[in-house]
């Protein structure tokens, strides 16, 4: 057997498309091979046709790997020991690899095998341990022992003699009995009595509570034991001669139990024995370690006084060393083991210790060096291993170096550690001068399950062997191999990777292939492994994927699934260590795979979709055809997926056939919602990885796009008008597009909510309208297909308030008001807030305000969200009996500016109630001035109404001199208005009134000014009340030819003015002065008053410029005469006011 060759490797055929022809065996193995599409069948297939492939050379043997790497190979080299009657709770075992043989027992018996043997099936050699009517408490210790024939020289025990036949020594533990046999073959499946006939035996003469502890073969000089007393007792199995000859030789270390106190010094627990280098003839080297830090070299020999060499204690340098950097070690450092570096001298040693925190036990590996001319040492590097950091507890590591059984000494020494549950390997300088760089190369671990139990282990030049109690012998290897310059080093991460995704599934592993969780990695490292296995995947790019089997299908269906038990890894092992956006990566490739994998079936089933994928791809550029898209450019697929599915919809779609449709559907069943939405987006974000939903992508999602959206949405309503009469599967079609509708609505909408300044993109708005003009349409379409259930869930799910709403009101009202309360509960104010817009917008104001008493302070809190609601709020305000805030509302709806939009109907009832709610509260100032506020509005209103029935119900007409001008057309605009019983404001009331041929009109638009309360501000009542005068001034066409003076607008005007005392309210007495203001021409005025109703502005500005023009050329002369019209005035109405008829002002009392 070759140990330094892998067995795993990618075979000949896996690397060449073409060299499958080679081999018509191999084709056909492939071939059944690729049928099934599982990785983990496809990976067993692999080992197993190459296994084949060697025993067709007659090369048969029974490894199987497990796993492997750059750095090494885990086999397994014999069957399993299940089918054994062994007693698993007592089991020991033992690996010699001179022998080529491996032992296990219980406290009954022993089984020996060759676990390198090339047999199918494996013979076992099977010893009693006892009497049948005898039962051991503890399996014996049982150890290989070399030929009797064998020289022993040094060379001839190093060597490997595989294959030849050996002893075997069995210890019972507990009394002492040591039985040795020459010959294992000559034993085998004897009767016990029989098989004593062949034994040399011997009595260790225990005392009462002195159990034997440890064994080790030393050959050639012997056996030695250690006990529970800490006696190492060295016991010879030949003489000189080489003939059997069992007996105490020495003992080398009494007991370390004291004479009157019976408690053992735990320091001086032998914590580790190592066979050191064959010194002569029947003399061998024995190295042992304590638990205090006791280092012994014994100098064994068959035929003369063993003695002691060397013995030096390293506990308090060792501790010195590690203190500075480790303070905890004071108290908690404890020796574990040694071994010798190199077979040819025994003045170098590695020292396992560790020390241990509250969190972590740290392992050290401390490399002294022995001066036996001295009886000193010192300590020359330290190491920590990373790897493993849990407590080993009763337990202890061993440490074995491979490199110590070679004949050769290599720049590097690989160590490896055997835990109860893991082995660590790393590697170490060999180099011993000081001025060599000391670094370590690599470490790396192979850990086990937990149903592992490793009973024993051995080790030769290149690999350690484990035992387990029903798996058997493990072989862990070294790979020496010859790296380029350019080739780097596989990570250990990225390595652990690969060994999980391709290794896991291969057969019934006992490597556990998550990382230990104390393992400290650092993120970067990690996020970029993981992205280095993902690109092998994704591009077929790894070694271990092969570059095509028979089909695509069969490809990528590998590729998807290797890429799921990538995921499956990052689940165990890094989900809270590395970021979201290293996760969503990972998710999308796999997603984009699995995609691409479920439209082959698609389009196998439709020869119509077939041709519209064709086209879409022929037209990409780079001219992809689909073996080379799915080999090595599936990162391009997104684009061309959207494509598609534009291209599916933009060709009149509506032509297609209900089946064409039927088959899209169908198709993004497959490609989008259970490859993508349900087996990704579900299963694994949000399953496995944990995502939060928060927890977005630096892009927009893969699947989300523009062209696919619309696409998606034009097919959803075109699949729904185009059915007559829907069957369930048309049904069930419609609820998966609408899930896919609104899953990649939401996504979008997150992406661009959560980024900085996404929202301002142009992309966002679109997507944004879409969704706004679509999505309770989709509910509609669900509920008029009896899918209420679906609407519900769907709504419900994806908080969409508005279709939630709309579906619940389309239930029956006596069933559903549980419904409704338990979505009260669930989305409180949201989902309040919706429904009560809702039931406004529907004029369902019953409903609103009586349907749902229970939620009076959410609608409430609605209500006085907004002043929108103030047209409904009031009413609310009144069943509280809150009515001087039922007032305020009310004005602040429909007085002023803020009800100018509104029917004048609608503002009259409204200002009518504002002011009988004000009523209804206690007089006040703030009260009063609120009235007067309110009936200021109510007189525009009637104001407005008098304005309207004088002219389209009396018939006024327009006053001549406007008929040719463009505030012609303003005023047909206005009185438009007035006819459709639209609000209008004050100022254009006043214009209107005085632009009629009537004088009544122009004592009304005086008397409107006078009166309003507030609503405009100064300058522009001063430009109205000019205005009124100056037309009344205009309303005679000829003043030079006025005869009777009473008889002029202008006088009568003044008589109803002083009548009824309008100067009380604050409106000033015409003077020339005034009527010739021209703050009228202001532009700002202008434009203001007049922009909504012509662009003409010019003409505007020059019809009040002619009418100024008209009154200044009455000339200052005039002024006399407008004063004695206003005395003419007073008189005829009683002089019941003084009138400066200087400054114009009335004076009253």
């Amino acid at each position: 057997m070759s140990a330094g060759r892998p067995l795993f490797q990618l075979r000949k055929e896996l690397n060449s498309s073409i060299a499958q022809l080679e081999n018509d065996d191999l084709v056909d193995s492939s071939s059944s091979m690729v049928n099934e599409t599982h990785t983990s069948e496809y990976l067993t297939s692999a080992i197993d046709t190459s296994l084949e492939h060697h025993q067709n050379q007659g090369k048969f043997n029974n490894v199987k790997v497990l796993t492997e790497n750059d750095k090494y190979v885990v086999k397994r080299l014999t069957p399993d020991l299940s089918s054994l009657p062994l007693n698993e709770e007592y089991l020991e075992g033992t690996v010699d690899v001179f022998l080529g043989k491996a032992l296990v027992n219980d406290a009954d018996h022993l089984y020996i095998w060759d676990y390198q043997s090339t047999q199918r099936n494996v013979n076992f050699s099977r010893v009693p341990l006892h009497e049948e009517s005898e039962v051991l408490s503890s399996p014996p210790k049982c150890l290989f022992t070399r030929p009797s024939a064998v020289d022993d020289s040094t060379q001839m025990f190093l060597d490997n003699s595989a294959g030849s036949s050996g002893g075997i020594c069995i210890i019972h533990r507990k009394n002492g009995q040591f039985i040795y046999y020459e010959d294992i073959d000559s034993i085998n499946n004897l009767h016990l009595q029989l098989s004593k006939n062949k034994a040399h035996t011997l009595q260790l003469n225990l005392k009462d509570d002195e159990v034997v502890k440890q064994a080790i073969n030393c050959e050639p000089a012997g056996i030695v034991i250690t006990t529970s007393h800490e006696r190492l007792l060295f016991i010879a199995i030949r003489d000189s001669t080489g003939r059997p000859h069992v007996k105490v030789k020495q003992q080398l270390i009494k007991s370390q139990r004291g004479f009157f106190f019976h408690s053992l010094n735990a320091y001086k627990e032998i914590v580790s024995l190592k066979n050191g280098p064959i010194v002569g003839r029947g003399e061998r080297l024995l190295y042992m370690m304590t638990r205090g830090g006791d280092l012994q070299t014994w100098q064994l020999s068959v035929g003369s006084h063993s003695f002691k060499r060397v013995e030096i204690n390293i506990y308090e340098q060792i501790l010195e060393s590690l203190q500075d950097l480790y303070p905890f070690a004071h108290g908690s450092l404890q020796i574990l083991g040694s071994h010798p570096l190199f077979s040819d001298t025994s003045s170098a040693h590695l020292i396992l210790s560790s020390i241990q925190n509250d969190k972590e036990t740290y392992y050290i590996l401390s490399t002294i060096l022995l001066d036996e001319k001295t009886n000193s040492f010192t300590i020359f590097s330290t190491y920590r291993l990373n790897t493993y950091v849990s407590p080993c507890g009763d337990n202890k590591p061993k440490l074995y170096i491979p490199d110590y059984l070679g004949t050769e000494v290599r720049h590097m020494t690989t160590v490896f550690v055997l835990f109860s549950d893991a082995v660590v390997l790393t590697q170490v300088s060999s180099n011993l001068d000081s001025t060599y760089p000391l670094r370590r190369k690599w470490e790396d671990i192979v850990s086990f399950r937990d149903d592992v139990n490793v009973i024993g282990s051995g080790y030769s030049s290149d690999s350690v062997y484990l035992i387990d109690k029903k798996i058997g012998v493990m072989e862990v290897s070294l790979i020496e191999r010859e790296k380029s310059e350019a080739e780097e080093d596989v990570g250990f991460v990225k390595s652990h990777i690969d060994q999980a995704i391709y290794f896991s599934d291969l057969s019934p592993s006992p490597i556990e292939f998550n990382l230990p969780k104390e393992l400290s990695l650092e993120n970067d490292e990690v996020e970029d492994d993981l992205k280095s296995a993902s690109d092998e995947i994704f591009f077929s790019s790894g070694k271990y994927i092969p570059p095509m089997l028979n089909t695509l299908v069969q490809h990528l269906s590998l590729r998807v699934e290797l890429h799921a038990k990538l995921l499956k890894f990052v689940e165990e092992n890094f989900n809270y260590r590395i970021s979201p956006q290293a996760k969503l990566d990972l998710l999308e490739r796999f997603e984009i795979m699995n995609c691409c994998l479920k439209l082959f079936g698609s389009l196998e089933g439709s020869s119509e979709l077939t041709e519209v994928w064709n086209s879409v791809l022929s037209s990409t550029k780079g001219n992809l055809d689909m073996e080379i898209l799915v080999r090595n450019h599936l990162d391009k697929f997104p684009q061309i997926f959207a494509n598609f599915l534009a291209k599916l919809t933009n060709e009149s779609l509506s032509s297609r056939s209900l089946a064409f449709k039927g088959a899209a559907i169908d198709l993004l069943d497959n490609c989008v919602y259970e490859a993508t939405l349900e087996q990704g987006e579900k299963s694994i974000r949000y399953g496995e990885l944990k995502l939060d939903p928060l927890e977005i992508s630096r892009d927009l999602p893969w699947f989300v796009s523009l062209e696919g959206l619309k696409a998606i949405n034009d097919l959803f309503f075109d699949f729904k008008f185009s059915l007559a009469s829907p069957t369930e599967h048309d049904k069930e079609r419609i609820v998966v597009l609408t899930k896919i509708l609104y899953y990649c609505f939401s996504q979008a909408k997150l992406w661009f909510k959560e980024g900085e300044n996404r929202e301002k993109l142009q992309l966002h708005q679109k997507i944004e309208d879409m969704y706004r003009e679509n999505h309770v349409n989709w509910v509609h379409v669900l509920f008029e297909f009896g899918l209420q259930e679906f609407s519900l869930q769907i709504a419900d799910f994806y908080h969409d308030m508005e279709s939630l709403v709309e579906t619940l009101e389309q239930l029956d009202v006596d069933g559903s008001q549980e419904t409704y309360s338990q979505y009260f509960n669930k989305f409180g104010y949201d989902f309040a807030k919706t429904l009560f817009n809702y039931y406004i917008e529907q004029g369902k104001l019953r409903d609103l305000f009586n349907r749902f008493p229970e939620q009076h302070e959410l609608l409430v809190k609605f209500l006085n969200s907004s002043k929108q609601y103030g047209y409904v709020s009031w009413i609310q305000e009144i069943l509280d009996e809150q009515y001087s805030k039922a007032s305020e509302t009310l004005v602040q709806v429909a007085a002023g500016k803020a009800g100018i939009d509104k029917p004048i109907d609608d503002r009259q009832f409204q200002l009518s109630i504002a002011k009988l709610t004000a009523l209804a509260e206690d007089n006040s100032l703030d009260h009063e001035s609120m009235i007067n506020r309110i009936q200021s509005d109510l007189d525009i209103i009637d104001g407005q109404n008098d304005l309207a029935q004088r002219i389209n119900e009396q018939g006024i007409k327009v006053a001549p001199r406007f008929l040719e001008t463009e505030l012609n057309n303003v005023f047909n605009q206005v009185a438009q208005k007035l006819k459709n019983r639209q609000s209008i404001t004050l100022d254009l009331i006043v214009e209107i009134y005085t632009m009629l041929n009537n004088t009544e009109c122009l004592y009304c638009a005086l008397k409107l000014l006078a009166y309003e309360y507030g609503i405009l501000d100064s300058e522009t009542k001063k430009i109205l009340i000019s205005m009124v005068w100056r037309r009344c001034i205009l309303a005679e066409a000829d003043w030079a030819a006025v005869a009777d003076l009473t008889q002029t607008a202008f006088y009568q005007v003044l008589c109803q003015y002083f009548d009824e005392e309008l100067y009380r309210s604050g409106s000033p007495l015409p003077s020339y002065q005034l009527m010739c203001d021209k703050s009228v021409l202001i532009k700002g005025y202008l434009t203001s008053k007049y922009q909504q109703y012509t662009d003409n502005l010019d003409d505007i500005e020059g019809c009040f410029k002619n009418e100024l023009k008209a009154v200044e050329g009455l000339g200052k002369i005039f002024e006399t005469r407008v004063k004695s019209i206003i005395g003419s005035a007073n008189e005829s109405s009683g002089n019941r006011c003084a009138v400066n008829y200087e400054s114009s002002i009335v004076e009253f009392h």
